[in-house]
């Protein structure tokens, strides 16, 4: 007997996440049936690799552990698209975890609604701890209609606008497998936050959207040594100037023929900008202000009117002026855009 396709290929990139990988593929388990989990053992020096092996052992049928030398999450990413034969493509941290209430719902309705979708939408919450819920990331206000609790689609030019503070996040948004891999998408090795690339690179690609308003991902903030900690993303300032490069080059939105396809990309495309700019701006030394000029200067060489747009819009302007006021505001507006702590 064939068998069939799996619905969704969920990619677990994992480094030396002995102690809390359990957490994601524990929570994935029971939708075996449906899904595909391929763990990518990115070169770890504990036991996250045998536990991978251990897993697959257990659950031959749906996942599989891959191992490669050390490349980062987005050779994890990448390596994931690569082997994937799921019809969507999920990317699940190896810290974080699926509610089981909102996957099922997810799942039910691509069976109900079949694969026209290019893009899912979902709602996702942040942990602090996994015992204290935060807050939920919620997309109803993006769809038409008084009724925020059923299942909606429709074209970009039939959703309501983003909010100024309202992205696309890779806890929020999976794609059709086919259209990662038509946009090329291909994220940097040894890059820390390429997810925003990930995310903003097949955007242009998306024809029909559709949003399951329950929370699916849930999202571990606080931990020791993480990414998001304030420190570590002044630390890791130039990491995101090498993601905005990315972004840069991957679309000419001034290129694109539908107008609110391009409304909705030059929105997502100013919010990485920002991101650009903001952690080597916030630093407040010359060395981070050297990598921002840099950043302008390949900007403006590579398309003269698209950097021309991000540098003067009034957000990543904002965060571009000079002094201890506008700094603060910088800050402000980072908060705003993405939840650190």
């Amino acid at each position: 007997m064939e068998q069939k396709q799996k619905l969704i290929t969920v990619c677990i990139p994992a480094y030396n996440s002995e102690p809390f990988l359990h957490y994601a593929v524990d929570s994935l388990i029971p939708f075996g049936e449906d899904i595909e989990v391929i763990i990518i053992d990115d070169g770890s020096k504990d036991g996250t690799g045998a536990i991978a092996d251990k897993y697959q052992e257990e659950h031959p049928d749906f996942i599989k552990a891959v191992h490669q030398p050390n490349g980062g999450h987005g050779e994890g990413i990448n390596h994931g698209i690569e082997l994937a034969t799921g019809i969507y493509y999920k990317v699940l941290d190896s810290d974080d975890w699926v509610d089981h209430d909102g996957f099922k719902a997810l799942l039910d309705d691509i069976k109900e609604n079949g694969t026209k979708p290019d893009l899912y939408l979902a709602n996702y919450t942040y942990w602090q701890g996994r015992e204290n819920r935060d807050k939920t990331i919620d997309f109803a206000y993006l769809f038409k209609g008084k009724n925020k609790k059923i299942a909606k689609g429709g074209s970009w030019a039939e959703l309501k606008n983003f909010k100024w503070t309202g992205n696309l996040t890779l806890h929020s948004s999976m794609y059709k497998t086919e259209i990662l891999r038509q946009s090329g998408v291909h994220c940097p090795a040894h890059v820390s936050y390429e997810d925003n690339y990930f995310i903003y690179a097949s955007l242009h690609l998306v024809k029909y959207v559709r949003y399951v308003p329950v929370s699916v991902y849930q999202y571990l903030i606080g931990r020791d040594g993480q990414s998001m900690q304030n420190a570590t993303l002044l630390r890791k300032y130039k990491d995101f100037i090498t993601d905005g490069k990315l972004i840069f080059d991957a679309i000419d939105v001034f290129a694109i023929e539908d107008k609110k396809t391009r409304k909705v990309v030059k929105h997502h495309f100013i919010m990485n900008m920002t991101l650009t700019v903001l952690y080597g701006k916030l630093r407040g030394d010359k060395e981070g202000k050297e990598a921002v000029k840099e950043f302008w200067k390949y900007a403006y060489a590579k398309n003269k009117r698209l950097a021309k747009y991000a540098r003067h819009h009034y957000i990543v302007n904002y965060c571009m002026l000079p002094g201890n006021f506008f700094q603060k505001i910088a800050f402000w507006i980072g908060h705003k855009v993405v939840k650190f702590n």
